[in-house]
């Protein structure tokens, strides 16, 4: 069973920063240096803890954020491993949700990188503490002055070196506390000499002055030049981090071991812990009415539903009846569990603050609260970003469909940034999510699940007709086959509307007799699902019925379905059809720097700009883009700005496709009709 800690004994940290930095190397390393395992797993060989699913194996990088708690006496780290690459998006929010605290992990050989900049602009915006880790200082080209500049450009001076490296490149051989000026020797992660030194002098009275401004009993004794003692820098320090106004940078080498158990005492001592991360006025309190809140969703093979919970307030344990909140049901946990990578280990109980696993609750998804039935709250939903990118899928064997839509709809379950439908239009099984990547790991992940292959295709478009001109048509529909005959004859204008769909009945004399208009009507709506051009659904027509004739014995309403049905054809090929696109509204953010990329992309695309908007650095631009080419443009603006650029689309309306493009689209249906 696992030891149950107290919610001040607890911290939630988040793992952030560009892909590569060591993000799941760094908890190898905690747990080793921790005695937890020992021998540290690799990336490349597919043997951490964190990445332990076949698609992080094969990509060999961290598709899935993952919590492993790491232990150290009295002290529980649950540390939120999450993916540096931007298509896993979703995973990196679901952790934030819950996190208290973050580590930002940086390059010492790289620097500030694009997933540097994104990992500060979510640690500003989910107001988290934070300490920068800066990793690789044992590399030939590692500099850590050069990447403290960088963050102090990037942060302000609130970004303040605490431990800097001892050596460089190949004689870097250990740490320097600036605190307390002093110098720790590793040798495989173990401390193995501690001594003073007076070679980070100016690091330390800077350390000591930015303490000191966010304090104001430290500021008056700073300004009066008193003495300040090692505790109350420390306890000033604290502080500091936990409001959020410094963030500690400390110098390490993940691969040897070396800064790590001083990291350790920096999470220890400095960073906050779950019972600071209050939500919706809810105390984290062990003894208050139990509540709690679903992040994140597995949906296993074997296990069934695995759903991964904050514990907001009070105690959750097994056997227990519980009222989800979001779906006003009723449900009764089993086992509870504390994860650790893939294992899941039985407890007897979590309280408030702390992070684990319930099992084959049925009513409980993602986004979920649930409580006690007598003190119910609903907490916020995890915001997700929606689909940028549609993909077709193309199943290789068309028995396996059933289990091809069952693994979507599993991907959607565990990952709120997919969207999957059957087009009732196309008839395509079109999948939404974040990017190339995004597709193809969810391919794969269907793939290991149920031994099936599929395929990605551009998403059809549904494309719409219209017509711009004038037609007066005659439909007459006359069959005589011995008995009863079929006769129906109908006169109809057609002419363009603002509406999709306009009738007028402007018969007189009982040409067409009243019990038959109805028919005329409905078999012109009937018409409307098929056009001229591509086959595809009729909009904007205004059809007025004037005139016709009947039979007194072969007229029926099946008569004047069919005659409505020929007039519309003739009609619509005589009135100028053309064929419609669906147009988005679009809102693209980039830094300052990349607005003329966009501007050229967009029109490139045939897209344009509307109105820009400045936030802080970044740019909102506004732009119309047609949907068959969206997906490019996205593909295209991701890599002229490095992945920095972010994206919302909505339907807007239906525009008239060019000519030439019309043409093509034309040909490629009637090619297909014909084979």
């Amino acid at each position: 069973m696992g030891k149950v800690y107290s919610p001040s004994n607890i911290k939630n940290i988040a793992l952030l920063g560009h892909q590569g930095v060591g993000k799941t190397s760094l908890i190898e390393s905690l747990l080793y240096v921790t005695n937890k395992i020992n021998k540290k797993g690799h990336i490349t060989e597919g043997t951490t803890i964190s990445d332990y699913t076949k698609e992080e194996k094969k990509a060999r990088i961290s598709i899935y954020s993952t919590v492993v708690p790491v232990e150290l006496e009295s002290i529980k780290f649950n540390m939120l491993d999450t993916p540096g690459f931007f298509d896993y998006v979703g995973e990196v929010r679901a952790s934030l949700s819950v996190a208290s605290c973050a580590i930002l992990i940086v390059d010492a050989t790289k620097g500030v990188e694009v997933g540097t900049k994104k990992s500060w602009k979510r640690i500003q915006r989910y107001h988290l503490p934070a300490i920068i880790l800066v990793n690789k200082t044992e590399k030939e080209n590692a500099n850590f002055d050069k990447v403290v500049g960088q963050l102090q450009e990037m942060m302000g001076n609130n970004a303040v070196p605490l431990v800097c490296p001892h050596g460089i490149a190949s004689t870097f051989d250990g740490v320097i506390d600036v605190l307390n000026k002093e110098v720790s020797i590793y040798n495989d992660g173990k401390v193995t000499s501690t001594t003073s030194t007076d070679q980070v002098d100016l690091q330390h009275a800077h350390l000591v002055e930015q303490i000191a401004t966010h304090d104001d009993a430290l500021t008056e004794k700073y300004l009066m030049e008193e003495e300040i003692t090692q505790d109350e820098l420390k306890e000033g320090l604290k502080h500091a981090v936990c409001s959020g106004h410094l963030y500690p940078i400390l110098a390490c080498s993940i691969r040897h071991n070396i800064g790590i158990s001083k990291l350790l005492e920096v999470m220890e001592k400095y960073l906050p812990s779950a019972d600071t991360r209050v939500v919706k006025d809810v105390a984290v309190d062990p003894n208050a009415p139990f509540s709690a809140q679903v992040f994140k969703t597995i949906v296993d093979p074997f296990v069934g539903k695995i759903s991964y919970v904050i514990v907001r307030s009070g105690k959750l344990k097994r056997d227990l009846t519980i009222f989800n909140s979001t779906k006003q049901v009723k449900d009764k946990l089993g086992l509870v569990y504390t994860p650790f990578g893939k294992e899941l280990n039985e407890t007897t109980e979590l309280v408030a603050g702390d992070i684990g696993v319930v099992t084959k609750v049925s009513s409980l998804e993602t986004n979920d609260t649930f409580c006690d039935p007598n003190h119910e709250v609903v907490f916020e939903p995890i915001r997700f970003p929606q689909p940028i990118v549609y993909y077709g899928i193309t199943v290789a064997n068309k028995n396996d469909d059933a289990k091809v839509g069952e693994g979507l709809k599993k991907a959607a379950q565990e990952d709120l940034t997919i969207s999957f439908e059957r087009n009732p239009e196309t008839k395509q099984l079109v999948v939404g999510c974040q990017g190339q990547m995004h597709i193809d790991t969810i391919i794969d992940k269907i793939k290991n699940t149920y031994n099936v292959s599929c395929s990605t295709e551009e998403a059809k478009v549904p494309y719409r007709e219209t017509i711009k001109g004038f037609a007066d048509v005659e439909g007459r529909h006359k069959k005589q086959s011995g008995g009863a005959g079929q006769y129906g004859v109908v006169k109809i204008k057609f002419e363009p509307s603002d509406k999709d769909f306009e009738f007028v009945n402007d018969v007189f004399g009982g040409a067409v007799p009243t019990n038959f208009i109805p028919a005329v009507e409905k078999g012109l709506i009937d018409s409307l699902k098929t056009g001229v051009l591509t086959g595809n659904p009729v909009i904007g027509i205004k059809a007025t019925l004037y005139d016709g004739s009947y039979h007194p014995v072969d007229s029926n309403e099946l008569s004047f379905k069919i005659a409505a049905n020929l007039a519309f054809k003739e009609g619509c090929k005589k009135a100028k059809p053309v064929l419609l696109e669906p147009i988005l509204d679009v809102s693209i953010t980039v830094p300052s720097d990349f607005v003329g990329d966009v501007m050229s992309s967009v029109s490139k695309y045939r897209g344009t700009v509307g109105e820009m908007e400045s936030v802080d650095d970044e740019q909102i631009i506004r732009a119309s883009i047609p949907q068959v080419e969206f997906t490019k443009c996205v593909i295209e603006l991701k890599t002229l700005t490095q992945a920095q650029a972010q994206f919302t689309s909505k339907f807007a309306r239906y525009a008239e496709v060019p000519m030439m493009t019309a043409e093509k689209i034309i040909a490629a249906y009637k090619a297909t009709v014909n084979e």
